[in-house]
């Protein structure tokens, strides 16, 4: 309140050498700024700043490109290597529950030896022998509660249409952050140009399931390691080998 034409009460608030009498030059935003010691300013500015690092981190990252997608054509990279290739997923997906679902890594990064893309969601090993795959997989936040996924890196016979060799990867999905699987497999292969890597997903969530793609978020490579083929054993279930130690 205001004392116009009289003095202050004792501890009332007063304003320069006004001494108690209306301030009428004085706004709304002038008394918050000087009461508060311009606090609500210095928090606006903040903010701003702030909003303008958060714009700028966005600018660059819609104009960020993984230097990789200008080497796809650049074979004589790959000069000392037996086997490699490289896919992602150009966009992203929504995975319905309770199904395993072929993830299509349909996009080529980086030039390619020995292996090829193949189908829009895999990659066909050219020659047999050993093979390493590896698999990087980000799958969104939940929204309130928990869920499983399962992550499959598969090696698909294309004769039979089988499964020749795969492993799995647990995800325990929850609202704290998105949640990422990359794993590896190694496998042996007995014939050439016959054998597709692929990645799949599972889930148990009632709503579809969010799989980001990019170069970022998602990859599917394999490397060659040796031409071998001996000792090309699969065993999809093992026996119980009784207690330990």
């Amino acid at each position: 309140m205001t004392t116009p034409g009289q003095n202050a009460p004792d501890g009332a608030w007063q304003f320069g050498d006004r001494m108690g009498q209306e301030y009428t030059g004085m706004t709304t935003a002038d008394v918050i700024a000087m009461m508060t010691g311009q606090a609500r300013s210095d928090l606006n500015t903040a903010s701003n700043g702030w909003n303008g690092v958060v714009f700028d981190l966005n600018d660059i990252r819609t104009q960020f490109q993984d230097g990789q997608l200008e080497l796809n054509e650049r074979t004589e990279l790959l000069e000392g290597v037996s086997g490699y290739c490289q896919v992602f997923m150009s966009k992203n997906w929504n995975v319905v529950q309770n199904q395993l679902i072929t993830l299509p890594f349909d996009a080529q990064l980086g030039p390619e030896k020995g292996a090829f893309p193949h189908g829009g969601n895999g990659i066909r090993l050219a020659t047999r022998g050993l093979w390493r795959a590896d698999l990087h997989v980000t799958a969104d936040k939940m929204t309130n509660s928990n869920f499983q996924a399962e992550v499959y890196v598969s090696v698909m016979n294309l004769a039979t249409g089988l499964v020749f060799t795969e492993h799995q990867y647990d995800m325990v999905l929850t609202p704290s952050g998105s949640e990422t699987a990359s794993f590896s497999i190694t496998f042996v292969i007995p014939d050439d140009n016959n054998y597709v890597v692929r990645a799949r997903v599972k889930h148990n969530r009632t709503n579809r399931l969010k799989i980001f793609g990019g170069t970022v978020r998602s990859a599917l490579s394999v490397n060659k390691w040796d031409n071998r083929t001996t000792n090309a054993l699969v065993l999809d279930e093992a026996p119980d080998g009784g207690d330990l130690g």
